[in-house]
């Protein structure tokens, strides 16, 4: 999720000025005599069929105990900045979802509970079958505040059908300079009105632009807090995205891609390749034949991995219920999103996904080397910048775009913001 992050120092600050001048939401349920189970707020940005299906574990949960009733507040709209409010009014939900970005500024401001212990002396949780980087990303400062539910790894899926008319071998495999090549003999004019209406490959700002960074060693800024977007690592990554888009041409450009849809294009099989979540649906939703495969690559491999995990808030009362409803709702989502965040699970994934079976071999390997963003308080505010000084306007290539200049701008945007 792309979630602006305003002002949540301040919101977050003001929580801690409030807490402990009102009561909070983990209360005993004393509204009838059949239990005194203590109700659990639940916070989520699910709607739809998503927030049907949770609310079905949920319900299977609330009837198995005589502990906890969770009760789960949809948000599906404006989720950070509501969630945000709720905490400084001293009115947070007890557990709640953070994709991995907000987790070290939850944490860093004591807005989220430290669960370290509690997992330690949870036997129903082996944290030792967590993917090491989709845990790491619920960790900040060596404390554990949360668990992974979900983890996306960034696969290609391709259209074999236009890869067969092409005469093309499919796309395993394969560097980025391969890539390439590969997309200008997808890329043509079908119907010879002298108009491009099929492309090889399609980029929107989906995935984040480590996704070329990292191929190539490079990065926004390391796990120390440097600033790498400027090393020559980075500056050939950056190369390479713009040969991709303005060089070679093997995408829609932006405002075509804005008119006529992302997704929507690969759908309608005037797009070869797509980069996208494990969990999409194209097997079961298109007309053509769909293959997957892992990402190319640089000088290494790597794919970006989007995580969620559940949380803790700090404000919650009868911590040890709510820990307990916390960790019986992971066990339970260990088992409904593709991937899950445990391998021991991974070969469950076509019980409630029979269409992923074809795509099980690209989503085990990419998750061998799939990562999410370096844990830091600033990641929002480091991707905002990221965004407006290099990758939207890289995306659109203006005029006046230069992309020396757009690394070096964006270089010293970092550096200043990491130096407040």
């Amino acid at each position: 999720m792309k979630k602006a992050i305003s002002f949540i120092a301040l919101l977050l600050v003001m929580t801690l000025v409030f807490t402990g001048c009102s009561s909070n939401d983990s209360q005993v349920n004393t509204d009838n005599e059949e239990s005194k189970k203590v109700r659990v707020e639940f916070a989520t940005w699910a709607g739809g069929g998503e927030l049907q299906e949770l609310q079905e574990i949920v319900d299977a949960l609330n009837a198995e105990s005589n502990e906890y009733e969770i009760e789960v507040i949809s948000i599906p709209a404006d989720y950070y900045t509501k969630l945000q409010t709720m905490i400084a009014g001293n009115d947070a939900p007890d557990l709640m979802w953070l994709s991995q970005e907000y987790i070290p500024a939850y944490a860093e401001l004591g807005a989220i509970e430290d669960i370290t212990t509690y997992a330690k002396n949870d036997s129903s949780i082996d944290l030792n079958d967590f993917y090491v980087p989709t845990l790491a990303t619920a960790k900040w400062k060596d404390k554990l505040y949360g668990f992974p539910w979900i983890a996306q790894p960034v696969i290609m899926y391709y259209n074999k059908d236009l890869f067969d008319e092409a005469g093309l071998d499919y796309p395993e495999d394969i560097t980025w300079d391969e890539f390439i090549e590969m997309g200008k003999k997808l890329t043509k004019d079908t119907d010879g009105d002298g108009k491009i209406d099929q492309y090889g490959f399609i980029v929107n700002g989906w995935p984040p632009i480590h996704t070329w960074l990292w191929t190539y060693g490079g990065g926004d800024v390391d796990e120390n807090g440097n600033v790498i977007i400027d090393t020559p690592e980075s500056k050939k990554a950056l190369e390479v995205l713009y040969d991709i888009l303005h060089v070679s041409k093997i995408t829609p450009s932006k405002t075509q891609i804005e008119a006529q849809g992302f997704g929507e294009q690969f759908k309608a099989g005037k797009i070869a390749t797509f980069m996208g979540g494990a969990g999409d649906d194209f097997e079961k939703t298109v007309d053509f034949n769909v293959g997957t495969t892992v990402i190319p690559y640089g000088t290494e491999r790597a794919t970006f991995n989007w995580i969620a995990s559940t949380v803790m808030s700090s404000q919650a009362e009868n911590k040890e219920v709510v820990y307990k409803a916390l960790s019986d709702l992971t066990n339970k989502f260990f088992d409904w999103k593709v991937v899950p965040p445990v391998k021991s699970k991974f070969g469950k994934i076509t019980e409630n996904r029979p269409d992923k079976e074809s795509a099980l071999p690209a989503i085990k390997a990419s998750m061998e080397f799939a990562r999410g963003f370096n844990n830091m308080p600033k990641q929002n505010e480091i991707a905002g910048k990221v965004w407006d000084n290099l990758y939207d306007p890289l995306l659109r290539n203006d005029d006046n775009f230069d992309l020396d200049t757009a690394i070096e701008e964006t270089a010293k945007a970092l550096r200043e913001l990491l130096a407040k």
